[in-house]
């Protein structure tokens, strides 16, 4: 078979099954997005693969997986200019500050707690090639950074977006993970 008919039968699989199990989520009154993050772990190695290993090679053969992966990037791009596009500069430009006070302030709880766990984690999976602060400061960033695109969709998913509060909470998402990518 063709590699891009190859690619559009598994963007349809990806994208049927992300929508049948999104919309079971959204039946027990979850997110939808937290149902097509769990339909890309069912089509994923971690239980497809384990499941039916000669099917997933089949389905999602090696040499197709680098351009789902640029199809997905390109898809979550336009996703997040959307959301910028969608955005109230005027709640943005009065809150600005609690935005970015209220930001930093969330950054230390996962920080703190990340590099705590470096107590435990460092021995057992870093060497002496790699400092113990070095270790606990990457772990406190990794920790701290939000998945900015999941609340995004969650903030669109309940038309939250053009609210104060909506626009607040996308702002603090963003200053925190900019915050928190500086410090990685």
């Amino acid at each position: 078979m063709p590699i891009a008919i190859l690619v559009l039968v598994e963007v349809l699989i990806v994208i049927a099954l992300s929508r049948l199990v999104g919309l079971g989520f959204r039946w027990i009154k979850q997110p939808q997005v937290i149902g097509e993050i769990v339909a890309g772990i069912m089509l994923g190695p971690s239980l497809f693969g384990l499941v039916a290993p000669d099917l997933a090679v089949a389905v999602f053969p090696a040499e197709a997986v680098p351009f789902l992966n640029v199809l997905s990037e390109i898809g979550l791009i336009f996703f997040m200019f959307l959301i910028g596009l969608e955005l109230n500069p005027k709640y943005l430009k009065n809150n600005l500050d609690t935005a970015i006070l209220t930001s930093h302030v969330s950054i230390l709880v996962p920080f703190s707690l990340g590099s705590l766990l470096a107590l435990l984690l460092y021995p057992i999976i870093s060497n002496n090639s790699v400092s113990f602060t070095a270790f606990a400061l990457f772990l406190g960033a990794a920790m701290s950074i939000t998945a900015f695109p999941v609340l995004a969709r969650i903030i669109t998913e309940h038309n939250l977006q053009n609210t104060k509060l909506g626009t607040l909470a996308l702002t603090c998402a963003a200053v925190d993970d900019v915050t928190a990518w500086c410090l990685l």
